[in-house]
C-alpha cells in the first residue's frame, strides 16, 4: 500500500458549524418534547435533555479527536471493524444478553447506558465498503470479483439488523450501501437486478410479521375506524401536530401534542413537535441546515485526494441523508412508520455519539482535500504492483524481455484512472475493457526504475545517431 505525501490543512469549518448547530437544536428540541413525559415519570423536567446534552458533549469530544486522526487509519483496520460489528450484531441476539424494549432486542449494556450495534453497523459498513471498493478498483467491471463480495457483506449486515428486529435501520444500512456502490462505479445491471429481486422479498417479510403488516395498513388507511385508534394513532397525532404549527408555529415550548397526545414525541416523531413550535418556516430552516451538511459532505468527496477518501465522504454523508429522509417521510405520511430517529435531533445517546463520530471522520477527510479537483487518481496510492497483478490475473511481460524480442525500447504507459468525480469511474470504460481482453499485447510499466531505463535507452540511441551523423558530415567535407 502506497500513499502520496500531502500536507494537511485546516478542516472544513462550515461543516463543523453545521454539526454544532444540529447538535444544539437537538438538545433544545428534546427538552421541549420530553418535559411532560419526565414529570409524569417523577423525574426532573430536564432529565432527558440533560442526558442528551451529556451525550452530545461527549460526542463533540469524540468529534474533535477523530477529526485529527488520519482517515487512512480506517482503511488499515476495516476488516477488523467488520468482524467487531458482526460480532456485536450476533451477540445482541443471544437470549439474556441483549436488552429488549417494545418487543425488540437492539441494545447491549445494563442500567441506563446502552450500545446499539445496528447503529455501529451502518458506519462500519461504509468504512468496509470504501475499503473493499478501493482495493477492487482494477476489477470493478467484473461483477463476480467486485460486486458479489460487496453485496454479500451488505446482505449479511442487513439481515442481522432486520431480525433484531429493526426494519428502519436495516433500510438505512442497505440504502447507504447501494448509494456507495453506485458512486464507486460498479456496473448498474447487477445493482438493479438485486433491487428487483429484493423488493418482493422485503414485501413478503413485512407481511409475515403482524406488527409490520399493521404499520403498512396504517400507511394505506390511517383514518380507517379500525386503524386510527391503534396502529394509525401515532401517525394521525403527528400529522395533527404539523397542521397545528402552521406557517410560524405556536412558539418555544408551546407544543400541545407533546403533553401526552403524541407517543414517542422526543424520539421518532420529534420533527412533528419541532414543526408545531416553529412552523413550516422553522422546518425550512432545519432542512436548509441539513442541505448545507449534504453540500459540504459531497464537496469534500469531490476534492478528496484519493478514491478511499471520496467513497468514505460519500458514504458517511449518505448515512445522514438516508436516515433523515426515512424519518421525515414516515412522519409526513410518505412512507410507513419505521421507527428510525432523526439524526442529531431525536433523543438517543448512541445515535448522537455515532453521528458525531461519523462527522469526525468526514472532517478528517476534509483536512487532506486538494485545492482543485484532480482528473487523475494514481493506482500507486491504492494498490501495490503485486496486488494489481493478482487482481487482474495477468502475467505482464517484463520490460527487458520485450526489449530483447523486439530490439526496441519498451513503450512506457502511465497507468492512471480517470476520475472527474467520485460518481464516475473509468475502470468500466470501453478502452479499459479492450485492454483487459488483450493484456499481453499491452506492456505497462509499473515501476519508476522501468521508466528510467526506457528514458536512458532512448537518450543513448539519440546520442549515437547524432555522433554517426557528425562523422558522416566530416567525411563528406573531406
Amino acid at each position: 500500500m502506497f500513499h502520496l505525501r500531502t500536507e494537511r490543512h485546516q478542516p472544513d469549518y462550515i461543516l463543523m458549524i453545521v454539526v454544532l448547530m444540529l447538535t444544539g437544536i437537538g438538545v433544545i428540541t428534546v427538552f421541549t418534547a420530553s418535559t411532560v413525559y419526565d414529570l409524569q415519570h417523577d423525574t426532573s423536567a430536564a432529565h432527558m435533555a440533560i442526558r442528551q446534552l451529556a451525550f452530545g458533549l461527549f460526542g463533540l469530544v469524540v468529534f474533535g479527536v477523530i477529526t485529527y486522526v488520519p482517515y487512512h487509519t480506517w482503511f488499515k483496520h476495516a476488516p477488523k471493524l467488520l468482524l467487531i460489528a458482526t460480532g456485536l450484531l450476533i451477540i445482541v441476539l443471544v437470549p439474556g444478553v441483549g436488552h429488549s424494549s417494545n418487543g425488540a432486542t437492539r441494545w447491549l449494556g445494563a442500567s441506563s447506558i446502552h450500545l446499539q450495534p445496528s447503529a455501529v453497523a451502518i458506519i462500519v459498513a461504509v468504512i468496509y465498503l470504501s475499503f473493499l471498493l478501493t482495493k477492487k478498483m482494477t476489477v470493478l467491471h467484473n461483477s463476480r470479483r467486485a460486486f458479489r463480495p460487496a453485496i454479500m457483506v451488505v446482505l449479511m449486515l442487513t439481515g442481522l439488523v432486520f431480525i433484531e428486529p429493526d426494519m428502519g435501520t436495516s433500510m438505512a444500512l442497505f440504502g447507504t450501501a447501494i448509494v456507495l456502490m453506485f458512486a464507486s462505479g460498479l456496473r448498474m445491471r447487477p445493482i438493479i437486478v438485486t433491487l428487483g429481486v429484493l423488493a418482493p422479498v422485503g414485501y413478503l417479510l413485512i407481511r409475515l410479521a403482524s406488527y409490520r403488516s399493521s404499520r403498512l395498513d396504517a400507511f394505506f388507511h390511517p383514518f380507517d375506524p379500525n386503524v386510527q385508534s391503534t396502529s394509525g394513532y401515532q401517525l394521525i397525532q403527528g400529522l395533527t401536530a404539523i397542521a397545528n404549527g402552521g406557517l410560524t408555529g405556536r412558539g418555544f415550548d408551546n407544543s400541545i401534542m407533546a403533553t401526552g397526545y403524541l407517543p414517542e414525541a422526543y424520539t421518532d416523531f420529534i420533527f412533528s413537535v419541532f414543526t408545531e413550535q416553529w412552523g413550516w418556516l422553522g422546518d425550512a430552516g432545519l432542512l436548509a441546515i441539513f442541505a448545507v451538511l449534504v453540500w459540504r459532505g459531497f464537496r469534500i468527496a469531490r476534492y478528496a485526494r484519493d478514491r478511499f477518501g471520496a467513497l468514505l465522504a460519500i458514504g458517511l454523508t449518505s448515512t445522514i441523508i438516508i436516515q433523515a429522509a426515512i424519518n421525515l417521510a414516515a412522519v409526513t405520511w410518505l412512507l410507513p412508520v419505521t421507527g428510525i430517529p432523526l439524526p442529531f435531533i431525536s433523543y438517543g445517546g448512541t445515535a448522537i455519539v455515532l453521528n458525531l463520530f461519523a462527522m469526525g471522520i468526514l472532517m478528517s477527510v476534509s483536512r487532506e482535500t486538494l485545492e482543485t479537483a484532480t482528473d487523475v487518481d494514481s493506482l500507486a496510492e491504492i494498490v501495490s504492483v503485486d496486488e494489481f497483478r493478482a487482481d487482474r490475473g495477468e502475467q505482464l511481460p517484463r520490460l527487458g524481455q520485450q526489449r530483447d524480442r523486439k530490439q526496441r525500447p519498451a513503450q512506457v504507459t502511465a497507468l492512471s484512472s480517470r476520475r472527474s468525480s467520485p460518481w464516475q469511474s473509468s475502470v468500466g470504460s470501453t478502452s479499459r475493457q479492450k485492454a483487459s481482453q488483450e493484456p499481453v499485447r499491452r506492456n505497462i510499466s509499473l515501476t519508476w526504475k522501468a521508466q528510467q531505463e526506457s528514458a536512458a535507452s532512448r537518450q543513448g540511441r539519440s546520442g549515437q545517431r547524432d555522433r554517426d551523423g557528425n562523422k558522416g558530415s566530416r567525411k563528406n567535407k573531406r
